[in-house]
């Protein structure tokens, strides 16, 4: 569900705080200047959570967003943003490239290096925050596009991304857990193919893709590990290989399939076990939870890997 923030139910002299502890926490830390003080500012603001894609919403008076280097160097997830123009003007800069945006444009910008974002007017504008990994693409490639006003102009593919963006953030789809969750990969997919249809060197373009089976794979494992039937096939069937083409791939790179989802897995469950909120769960039922369904098989893999079981790690939290 969607955190909406409204300038008019909250406290004059606290609205400024208020709202950037809500974009710190559920978005990215950025300062946030406006150009008036808290009563006067006029702020209709949503977030929310799909699976790997975070989505924000603005509608404004003016304000200028900065992520300083600072901020910028703090240890996180590389993330990769696509701002959707509403309405207004905005203008976006990182490195050495700046973007004047108005309704139907695009910019895409990222987390690692300082950026900054003015609105001068009264403005909407949609925001959809990636991981740079579930993306696959080099960072040149990023680099080439960061910054950049992306539009129907310059882009064949900015009509069609920028409306189906404007849809998902103008309507209440988000807000359906089933439907939310069935458009995450299909966005991200969007958003690749909107950067890589910018970049003018069609090599630069095209090379990323090139061997980035791997870590897309490694994205997907991690956003289905609570999967049952996650398995070879139901990985290579999601991305359109075969089974051995997908094995092939992953030897290339260094990646064990079946280590990496018992891995994951474990390290969910080692959480889960010291979880206040899953005290009420037995052992054998987080193990189950992660695709462990048989309780002596879990015991013994969880104390292979950390060199006690499962009921001990519990015991030793508290």
């Amino acid at each position: 569900m969607s955190l909406v923030l409204r300038s008019d139910d909250l406290p004059p002299d606290d609205r400024i705080e208020i709202i950037r502890d809500a974009i710190w926490t559920g978005v990215m830390p950025v300062e946030i200047d406006y150009d008036r003080p808290g009563p006067q500012i006029e702020v209709l603001c949503r977030l929310a959570d799909v699976g790997p894609v975070n989505f924000s919403s603005a509608r404004s008076t003016p304000t200028m967003l900065r992520r300083t280097p600072a901020l910028a160097r703090q240890d996180h997830d590389p993330k990769v943003f696509l701002a959707v123009q509403v309405s207004g003007t905005s203008m976006f800069a990182q490195g050495d490239n700046q973007a004047v945006l108005r309704a139907g444009d695009m910019a895409v910008y990222q987390s690692t290096r300082p950026y900054t974002v003015l609105n001068t007017n009264r403005t909407e504008l949609h925001y959809f925050q990636v991981p740079r990994s579930a993306l696959s693409l080099a960072d040149a490639t990023i680099d080439a596009v960061a910054g950049l006003r992306i539009g129907p102009d310059n882009n064949p593919l900015a009509a069609v991304v920028a409306h189906y963006f404007d849809t998902l953030g103008s309507t209440d789809v988000l807000d359906h857990p089933r439907a939310a969750e069935a458009i995450a990969g299909p966005s991200i997919d969007l958003i690749r193919a909107l950067l890589t249809t910018h970049v003018a060197d069609a090599q630069l373009a095209a090379a990323p893709m090139q061997g980035s089976l791997a870590l897309r794979v490694q994205e997907y494992v991690r956003a289905h590990l609570a999967d049952r039937d996650l398995s070879a096939a139901t990985i290579a069937a999601a991305h359109h290989v075969s089974v051995r083409h997908l094995y092939a791939e992953l030897e290339r790179a260094g990646v064990g399939l079946q280590d990496t989802i018992r891995s994951l897995r474990l390290q969910e469950c080692r959480r889960a076990l010291r979880d206040p909120a899953s005290a009420h769960l037995t052992v054998s039922s987080i193990g189950a939870r992660w695709g462990f369904v048989d309780a002596s098989h879990f015991g013994r893999v969880f104390r292979d890997a950390y060199g006690m079981t499962p009921r001990e790690w519990r015991a030793t939290s508290g």
